[in-house]
């Protein structure tokens, strides 16, 4: 049963399932928790780390590399359960460094099964789908840690915190609308450091559609010549 599971994401189809799991988690658990909401604040942690596990077994079947990554998921629930039973600002920047990682990580994998050499297959198109949210997710990470460390870097409208959202899910929000190049206005940055990272974001929205299907199409025409 394990060596199934394990064998699993080796193959393709993985992609499609991470797909599946961050659209569970970016557009149903994220906008729904907040930090009074404990089982779906801590089930939004608990869906992220296993996201980098899962992308861990797709990369690599080298076993310390694994228990690293399970290691590293352990220290992702410890911190998020500290936020809640004992908030610090430390605390917090620790959970926001951790899930950083965890989003780069993913990222990075990703990419790597999708735009490896061999034909293109529905299962990598859908990976490919699953790397731009990754995107998104990766930039709501670093704007919490950067609103962690500089508060006033980020001015937020009053309505979204009255509705009882907490900071990352409004981040998550925020790094959507701007990787679509959307921009509603209700989340604004500031400090030079959040506006430069949201520039590069706006930037990474509009180039990653083009170099994607380019390198889609270099992949399917050099499939098709041998």
């Amino acid at each position: 049963m394990i060596h199934r599971m394990l064998s699993f994401w080796t193959e393709e189809k993985s992609l499609s399932v991470f797909l599946a799991l961050l659209v569970l988690q970016i557009f149903v658990i994220a906008p729904l928790s907040t930090s009074n909401q404990f089982y779906l604040y801590m089930l939004n942690g608990l869906v992220g780390s296993l996201f980098l596990f899962s992308g861990v077994l797709t990369l690599t079947h080298d076993r310390l590399s694994r228990w690293i990554a399970s290691g590293f998921i352990v220290a992702a629930m410890v911190s998020r359960w500290l936020v809640l039973s004992t908030p610090s600002h430390w605390i917090q920047v620790v959970d926001s460094t951790i899930t950083l990682c965890f989003a780069a990580g993913l990222t990075t994998v990703v990419l790597h099964n999708v735009y490896k050499e061999g034909p293109i297959s529905g299962h990598r198109v859908r990976g490919s789908v699953a790397a731009y949210l990754l995107l998104g997710y990766l930039f709501a990470a670093a704007y919490r840690l950067t609103y962690d460390f500089i508060p006033e870097a980020f001015t937020i409208n009053t309505t979204l915190l009255d509705q009882g959202q907490n900071i990352s899910g409004i981040f998550m929000y925020f790094s959507l609308v701007t990787l679509t190049t959307v921009g509603f206005g209700d989340v604004t940055a500031v400090h030079p450091v959040a506006r430069s990272l949201v520039t590069l974001e706006g930037v990474a929205g509009t180039l990653y559609p083009a170099i994607l299907i380019a390198r889609l199409v270099s992949l399917h025409s050099e499939h098709a010549k041998k």
